[in-house]
Order: structure tokens, then C-alpha cells, then sequence
């Protein structure tokens, strides 16, 4: 099952199946994400979801199936190519450069741009955007929680990409730290044009961002459409959600 946006899609996975050994964790997995669309990938953990997030950024080979960023294929297994094409992420768990400050470690990212595309914001710019403006000079490691997820954020925007995967960015985070994100992933899809597909386990926050969404279980999709279609498919909400009332739902 593909998902496509309206238009000429920005990303296109088509029939994409990995293997380890005699063990099948994504089986043909399609969907398709257009320029300023946030899309949310979601499913119970074990369902394939930071796999294909890794197969699109280069850190995972693929078995079979084609990833392409706007109709051209992209490189296998090699991030660094990946994120020269314009494809940016972060991780489930912060990786940033704990004794380097907050400037130090966007200024970092933002140097692998060299040679290639002209940054659309300078990194003051970018550090102002994400919520961290006053805490350049701050080592990272001393930062709260939710503002090295922010930074990791403003990290992955200093590669200018076309994309941006961010793999569960709301986990561990509560209250006016989930809004600061939300806020900021509507500002960049619309500011910026940049598709952003996410994976995340908050329903709530699911609903109120996503244009649209894809589930995945046991390696497979398994719905893709409209938030409210797919949130209240009953294959969903029995395979996924355990629920009869998905709203508020936040599955494990």
C-alpha cells in the first residue's frame, strides 16, 4: 500500500523489504510525503518503523524496494550522501556533543554543507528558531532535556535539508516542552518547505500534526490516509491502539 500526496511527491519508498538472516523486519512498504507535509510514521515498537527511518537515511541497506528524493534514487547505506541530497534526522536519543556548546554543535552540522547548498538560515538564526536563543554559549550536556531534543533539531536544520525524519522526538518530553516541539514542526514544514516525516508514539500529538499518517505492523502497512480515517480504522485500533477509543491513546 503507497500513500500519495497530491503533486509530485518530494520522497517516494516503493516496495521496500529488509532482511536479517531468515528475519523479515519491513516486507513492501510504501508511502509517498510532498513538500511541507508532516507525515507521521507509527506502530507498536518491533513493527519496522526506525528501520525504514534508517533504510531513507542511509543507515540501513535494504534488502529490496527504491527510496527516492525528488525522482532520483538515493545512495545505499552511506548517511553522509544521503545528507549531502538533503535528507536530515535525529535519533531516538540526542546525539549530540555533549562538550561542545549549543553554537559549537549547530556550527558543526552546518560545515557539512560546504560545497554543496546555501544554508537558508545562519545558525544564530537557527538556535533563535528552535526555542534556545540566550544559550548559545551553554555546553550541551548542561542542557535540559527537551532543549537537546530542540537542539538536535536546530542541528538537523543546519543541513538545509529537503527533508527532515525525526525518530520518536516527543519521547520524554511533557507539557510545554511537547507544544515548543509541535509549534516548531508546523513552523518548519510551512516556512521552509521541508517534508518531515516522524515517528512517534503520542497519539494526541499525532493527530494534531500529522497531514497524514502511515501504520505499520509486523514489518507491513497496514492503513495510510487522513489522521481521523486512520486513527479510527478498527484494524488500527485492534492491531496498534488496543483500544476501542483511540483519543489520548499513548501506546507503548
Amino acid at each position: 500500500m503507497t500513500a500519495r500526496p497530491s503533486g509530485e511527491p518530494l520522497l517516494e519508498v516503493s516496495g521496500l523489504a529488509v532482511r536479517f538472516g531468515g528475519l523479515t523486519a519491513v516486507a513492501d512498504v510504501g508511502f509517498a510525503i510532498g513538500r511541507g507535509e508532516i507525515h507521521a510514521l507509527i506502530g507498536p515498537n518491533g513493527a519496522g518503523k526506525s528501520t525504514v527511518i534508517n533504510c531513507v537515511s542511509g543507515f540501513q541497506q535494504p534488502s529490496t524496494g527504491t527510496i527516492r528524493l525528488d525522482g532520483a534514487a538515493l545512495p545505499r547505506r552511506n548517511p553522509v550522501a544521503v545528507t549531502r541530497r538533503g535528507i536530515a534526522r535525529t535519533f531516538q536519543t540526542p546525539q549530540l556533543f555533549g562538550r561542545l556548546s549549543v553554537a559549537d554543535n549547530v556550527r558543526v552540522a552546518s560545515q557539512r554543507l560546504a560545497g554543496t547548498r546555501k544554508a537558508s538560515m545562519d545558525d544564530r538564526e537557527l538556535i533563535h528558531l528552535v526555542g534556545l536563543a540566550g544559550l548559545e554559549e551553554r555546553l550541551a550536556d548542561t542542557l535540559a532535556y527537551g532543549q537537546q531534543r530542540l537542539l538536535e533539531v536546530a542541528r538537523a536544520l543546519a543541513c538545509n535539508p529537503r527533508l527532515l525524519l525525526l525518530d520518536e522526538p516527543a519521547a520524554g518530553l511533557a507539557g510545554e516542552d511537547n507544544e515548543r516541539l509541535a509549534d516548531l514542526m508546523r513552523r518548519i514544514a510551512s516556512r521552509f518547505e521541508v517534508g518531515v516525516l516522524f515517528v512517534e508514539h503520542n497519539v494526541a500529538l499525532i493527530r494534531r500534526l500529522s497531514d497524514r499518517i502511515t501504520v505499520m505492523h509486523h514489518g507491513l502497512v497496514i492503513a495510510s490516509g487522513a489522521p481521523d480515517r486512520v486513527l479510527g480504522d478498527p484494524g488500527v485500533v485492534a492491531a496498534y491502539l488496543g483500544a476501542s477509543d483511540p483519543e489520548g491513546v499513548k501506546p507503548c
